[in-house]
């Protein structure tokens, strides 16, 4: 009963006492001192007490090495936190400084681009003026080009109505020639009917009185004769003449029509350019007023001002565009109708080209009679010579003619008589070609037609007219359009107005109201400084003292006063921060600790 609690106790003693323990062979014997049987019972009562603080001691032990494993986690734990604390923070320091690279360079990029757009607005105010010259330059060809169709006009109602002078004269002259005809028919029966009477003369041995009087009569158609051809003859080298005129006329006409097609031309050019550098600079303006994507930097009050104006200007320039669009439809339709004028010209140059051929018509016709009229003398004279010679046969006291003589007389009468009959013959027959070109309308200008190509003339010359009316009225609206165009431009550039004739309703927040009441200011400002500063001047000049105006030094003092408050503010704000910053770190390091 003794021996199984020392055994236990024993078994239950902790391996450090095991030391004092004498270390004896495991196959020698024991004995009873050593195995602990001759101990009394007070060591056997303490050997319970002491097993279990051991125990107790080996427990705390454990307890401890095991909170030590969880303290050395957590200190772990707490320098993992550190670190990522210091990353952090080094990684804000780093994105606050590139943030503020990024709004200084943004900063740069904006000053950049706001340079670009107020040069780009230079370039297009220039683009515009140019424009503006380039279409008064344009208004002014246009009204040189008006100026020249008025004159060629002029020039052809002129040709026109010398033209047809000239055909009133050409008809008189033609109404003249059948009056010749007809006296030629009549002489030639006058002829047959002296002829008659000399044939019974002959025969019946009349008087000479009636020979006499016939061979006066002769004489006196001779001589007019001679005379109708010194006139006809007159008329030939005047028409000549104005044939020759028409043609230089014409010359000249087709050199105003190929220097008008020049002009047209380079017209053509000219607008073709012009819309050219109207649609690179409505690209220009689209490309300017374009919205871009917002940053996320707040733009200033500036940067409104300045979208507010690009955009107002936008609006008057897209407004100019479309008046200039109305101008270049306008210079289209008069071009068109100086196309139809140009046409109708033509027309007329062609009409008088016509007329010119039909003058030389009549002119080769007026040749022709001059030369059927000389046959027509010789015939005449060939008459009056045998009719001479009959007379002197026939003379009473005379030699008295043969026989044989008689019948050459008869012969001779026979071949003037056939003679007579061809060119009766010739005569006639020329007649019947005038009579058929004159059916057919080849000869002279009708006056249906004349009285035509004169109501066109006039109703050319008032088209004319209220075109000049109506390019007169369109350039002077132009000029007023630009006029006020530029005046606005101005007034929105400047952002004033005139309140006692003008109303500007406007936002609470208006960046333009804003900009001009401190322009206002601070021309009030200056004025008042500018007038101290001469009163100051002035006392100083008196006194012969300099000192500074004490509203200029008010004013710097201000400035100086608002830009260190901004500059304690600016501190207070790093301080806390830095304070801030620096209290999440000693948590941090406390936490860890």
């Amino acid at each position: 009963m003794d021996r199984t609690p020392a055994t236990n106790s024993t078994l239950r003693a902790p391996l450090g006492s095991m030391s004092s323990i004498p270390r004896v062979s495991v196959l020698a014997k024991r004995n009873a001192g050593e195995a602990g049987f001759n101990t009394g019972t007070g060591p056997r009562k303490s050997l319970p007490m002491s097993s279990g603080s051991t125990l107790t001691l080996q427990r705390r032990i454990l307890t401890l090495e095991a909170r030590e494993r969880e303290q050395a986690q957590k200190i772990e734990e707490q320098w993992e936190d550190i670190g990522r604390l210091r990353g952090q923070r080094s990684y804000l320091i780093e994105g606050e400084s590139k943030e503020r690279e990024t709004g200084e360079e943004r900063e740069k990029a904006w000053s950049a681009e706001r340079n670009a757009l107020f040069a780009q607005l230079r370039d297009i105010r220039l683009q515009n003026s140019q424009f503006s010259s380039s279409l008064a330059q344009i208004e002014s060809e246009h009204a040189q080009l008006l100026n020249q169709h008025s004159g060629l006009s002029l020039n052809t109602s002129q040709e026109i109505d010398h033209l047809n002078t000239r055909l009133r004269e050409v008809e008189a002259e033609r109404d003249n020639m059948r009056g010749w005809e007809r006296r030629a028919r009549g002489l030639s029966i006058d002829l047959e009917e002296v002829r008659r009477k000399g044939e019974e003369g002959r025969i019946g041995r009349e008087d000479e009185s009636a020979e006499r009087k016939m061979d006066d009569t002769m004489r006196k158609e001779l001589r007019r004769q001679a005379l109708h051809l010194g006139t006809l003859e007159r008329n030939h080298a005047s028409l000549l003449t104005e044939v020759s005129d028409l043609r230089q006329k014409r010359k000249d006409a087709d050199a105003n029509e190929r220097a008008q097609k020049d002009v047209e031309r380079a017209l053509r050019d000219e607008i073709r350019s012009l819309q050219e550098l109207l649609d690179r600079s409505r690209r220009d303006m689209d490309s300017l007023t374009q919205n871009f994507p917002s940053s996320s930097i707040s733009t200033s009050e500036d940067a409104l001002t300045l979208q507010q104006r690009l955009s107002t200007l936008s609006g008057l320039h897209h407004q100019v565009t479309l008046e200039l669009a109305e101008k270049d439809k306008e210079i289209i339709s008069m071009h068109e109708r100086l196309t139809t004028l140009s046409h109708s010209t033509a027309t007329i140059s062609v009409t008088l080209k016509k007329q010119a051929e039909d003058a030389e018509r009549e002119l080769r016709w007026a040749k022709e009679g001059r030369q059927s009229a000389e046959r027509r003398e010789d015939l005449a004279k060939r008459e009056v010579d045998a009719l001479r010679a009959s007379v002197n046969a026939s003379k009473p006291g005379g030699i008295t003619s043969s026989t044989s003589d008689q019948t050459a007389r008869v012969s001779q009468l026979e071949g003037l008589v056939t003679t007579y009959k061809a060119e009766l013959e010739a005569i006639s027959r020329d007649s019947r070609d005038v009579e058929q070109a004159l059916t057919h309308g080849a000869g002279l200008v009708k006056l249906s037609a004349l009285v035509e190509a004169e109501d066109r003339a006039t109703q050319l010359e008032r088209n004319l007219e209220s075109l000049e009316s109506t390019i007169s009225q369109l350039t002077s609206a132009n000029t007023t359009l630009d006029a006020e165009v530029n005046d606005l431009m101005r007034r929105v550039a400047s952002g004033e107005y005139n309140p006692a004739h003008e109303r500007c309703i406007e936002l609470k927040s208006n960046p333009a109201a804003k900009i001009q009441s401190v322009r206002t200011r601070q021309l009030e400002d200056l004025r008042r400084e500018n007038d101290a500063l001469l009163d100051r001047l002035t006392a100083d000049a008196v006194a012969g003292e300099g000192r500074i105006p004490m509203e200029s030094f008010e004013r710097l003092r201000v400035e100086k006063e608002e830009m260190e408050m901004a500059h304690a503010k600016r501190l207070q704000r790093l301080k806390e921060i830095f304070g801030n910053k620096s209290k999440e770190f000693l948590e941090a390091v406390y936490s860890l600790l």
